[in-house]
């Protein structure tokens, strides 16, 4: 892992360059130009407007930020009400991506619906740009030690650098440790995401039909991976001792249903209710 790329001296303060925040840009970059391939192939023609998709992933990109720190500060409260300047500390990790992806989708919906473009189609090639976008941005995730996973002994685990790197997201009493890598079973949910996208947008039958599959098979992947992490306090929920981990060690408590686990079971039936409205308005089949 590599937490911190650069430390310099600006303007009379240290700064630092984390790869988390490096990796969170490149992934952001090569989500809007998939997106604009894909707009342009499966797009209506308003959509061709080579402005168009770069004005909606911008407002995307408010809503990753904004919605992901939203819903990371909410899950850790207590901690930030006692530190409030670490609120807008992003570039030390922290990102809650059910946050991210929720106001994401619904401020690109929004910008998309000023355009004059369908919504449900713009949701069809953005998600599935979006998690190309999100695979490249989780290699930050990795490099800085966050979301990591739960002590293991499988023969992929991942073992923490021991001294940990400055800048490490990593707890000190877990240096040395073999854990399960977490950060890279996202990226390869949100991989297989895209790739899933990809052949849907080629045989979908519907608008909204690709965008309603991804968040449902979100739903189902962040469910199973959340039972491999093991920063429990970092993600709240329901606890064995009732519904906060106390003082005691993040990889020390019996977390029984995570924040996002919880959200996976109300995003999940949604989706399926969305797939089920929007499949009654199936597109006239093409000629070939």
């Amino acid at each position: 892992m590599w937490p911190e790329l650069i430390r310099v001296e600006l303007f009379g303060a240290e700064r630092v360059l984390s790869s988390f925040g490096l990796f969170v840009a490149i992934g952001f970059m090569i989500g809007v130009w998939m997106a604009t391939r894909l707009a342009s192939k499966y797009g209506e023609d308003k959509v061709r407007d080579p402005q168009a998709v770069p004005d909606i992933a911008w407002w995307c990109l408010i809503g990753v930020i904004a919605g992901g720190r939203l819903a990371y500060v909410l899950v850790n409260l207590p901690y930030f009400l006692q530190n409030p300047l670490k609120i807008v500390a992003i570039w030390e990790g922290g990102l809650v991506m059910y946050g991210g992806l929720i106001l994401a989708a619904t401020l690109g919906a929004w910008k998309a619906r000023q355009l004059g473009l369908r919504v449900s189609a713009a949701l069809d090639w953005g998600l599935t740009g979006g998690f190309l976008g999100q695979a490249i941005g989780r290699i930050g995730c990795l490099m800085v030690g966050d979301d990591y996973g739960r002590p293991t002994d499988v023969a992929w685990a991942l073992r923490v650098p021991d001294p940990l790197p400055q800048g490490s997201l990593f707890p000190g009493d877990l240096a040395g440790q073999l854990l399960h890598p977490t950060q890279p079973y996202m990226q390869l949910k949100a991989l297989s995401l895209f790739l899933l996208g990809l052949w849907l947008l080629k045989n979908k039958r519907f608008h909204g039909q690709v965008a309603a599959t991804l968040v449902g098979g979100y739903a189902i992947l962040r469910f199973v991976i959340e039972y491999f992490r093991g920063d429990s306090n970092a993600r709240g929920g329901i606890f064995k001792e009732g519904f906060g981990p106390g003082e005691v060690p993040q990889h020390e408590v019996e977390l029984l249903l995570s924040s996002s686990q919880m959200i996976s079971l109300v995003v999940l039936p949604l989706a399926v209710f969305a797939y089920w409205r929007l499949s009654k308005n199936r597109l006239a089949p093409t000629s070939t």
